[in-house]
């Protein structure tokens, strides 16, 4: 069983951090896609997609935006994103959906990345000041 456990971290096959799902009790499995600092260092943004793999398509991510200071959710505010691939120099046309689920929780929906590769996700938060963070992560075919 060690050697197992080793292997497969060696090959990078570890599965998803479980997740507490918002219903007590529940165990939601996601997909860390990646965190980030704000470019201020006051925000924390953290990316996950209930997506087993990241393939090119229709994403729905769970974005998380907590204060660095205290671990808190982002106050009442506001979450744009820009979904942009670096290498081809463009993003995606249409607009992203985005809702939010209560303080600092928002859903993103209807991206539709269309190719593989390397992809940005581009935030700016607002609440009382302007801020941004950046999450990279690399979709597959």
């Amino acid at each position: 069983m060690t050697m197992l456990v080793l292997w497969m971290l060696l090959l990078g096959a570890v599965p998803p951090a479980p997740m507490i799902g918002s219903d007590a009790g529940t165990v939601n499995t996601e997909l860390l896609v990646g965190t980030a600092t704000s470019a201020s260092g006051r925000l924390r943004v953290e990316v996950r997609s209930s997506a087993t793999s990241l393939k090119r398509g229709v994403q729905v991510f769970r974005v998380r935006v907590t204060e660095v200071a205290s671990g808190k959710p982002m106050p009442r505010g506001t979450l744009t994103v820009q979904p942009w691939m670096p290498a081809m120099g463009h993003g995606i046309s249409d607009t992203p959906r985005i809702t939010e689920r209560g303080p600092g929780d928002f859903e993103v929906s209807e991206l539709d990345l269309f190719m593989p590769g390397a992809w940005e996700l581009r935030f700016t938060l607002k609440d009382t000041v302007e801020d941004t963070a950046v999450i990279t992560f690399k979709l597959g075919r």
